[in-house]
C-alpha cells in the first residue's frame, strides 16, 4: 500500500495493549537506498521508531511495545543517516543535463516495504504560479544529495496525467486539481 509523506504525518502510533502513544511527525529517508529510515514520534527528545518495530500500518501505526519507541541515536544505522543531514522535501530537482524541474512537493512511500516508490515534484514562480506536477518514480532518481535530486534526463517536460491526480487525489493541492 502507498501513501504519501502528507498522509502519514499525524499517523496515530499504538501500542497493542496500551493504546495511542502518539502521532508521527517526520520521516527520515535513507538516501542511499531508498529506505525509510525511521518515524520520528512526537514524544520528544528525537524519539524514534523503524520499520521493523511496526506490526500494522493503516489508519494508524501499530507497534508491539512502548520500548520500540527509543532515541535515534540508539539505532547507529539511523544516526548515520540523520548525521548526513539530507532532506528529500523541497529539494531542487534537476535532470542529469542540469535542467530544473521544481522542487519536491510530496513523497510516496509504499508502507509496507518502507521504501520511497516516488517523488511529487512542482515548478513554481514566485510561490504565485504554479505549473503542472511531475510524478516520478524512485527508481529514475540517479542521485539524491542536500538541496538536490536528480533524475534520469526523460523526465524533463514530462508532466502528471490526471489518471496519476486521481490515484493519488490527497497529494495535490485544491488550486493543482482544478
Amino acid at each position: 500500500m502507498e501513501k504519501t509523506y502528507s498522509q502519514i504525518i499525524g499517523t496515530p502510533i499504538v501500542v497493542e495493549d496500551l493504546g495511542r502513544v502518539g502521532r508521527i511527525t517526520d520521516i527520515a529517508i535513507d538516501t542511499e537506498t531508498g529506505k525509510v529510515a525511521c518515524f520520528f514520534v512526537n514524544t520528544g527528545n528525537m524519539k524514534i521508531i523503524t520499520p521493523n518495530d511496526i506490526i500494522f500500518f493503516d489508519q494508524a501505526i501499530v507497534i508491539g511495545d512502548h520500548e520500540d519507541i527509543v532515541d535515534a541515536e540508539d539505532i547507529i544505522r539511523v544516526k548515520n543517516v540523520l548525521e548526513r543531514d539530507i532532506g528529500i522535501l523541497k529539494s531542487r530537482v534537476e535532470t542529469q543535463k542540469g535542467e530544473l524541474l521544481g522542487n519536491v512537493h510530496n513523497f510516496i512511500i509504499d508502507v509496507d516495504f518502507a521504501v520511497l516508490t516516488k517523488i511529487v515534484v512542482y515548478k513554481s514562480f514566485f510561490s504565485l504560479f504554479k505549473t503542472k506536477d511531475l510524478l516520478i518514480p524512485a527508481k529514475d532518481i540517479i542521485k539524491i544529495e542536500k538541496g538536490l535530486v536528480t533524475v534520469k534526463n526523460k523526465y524533463a517536460k514530462t508532466p502528471i496525467t490526471a489518471k496519476d491526480m486521481k490515484k493519488y487525489p490527497n497529494l495535490y493541492p485544491a488550486d493543482l486539481t482544478s
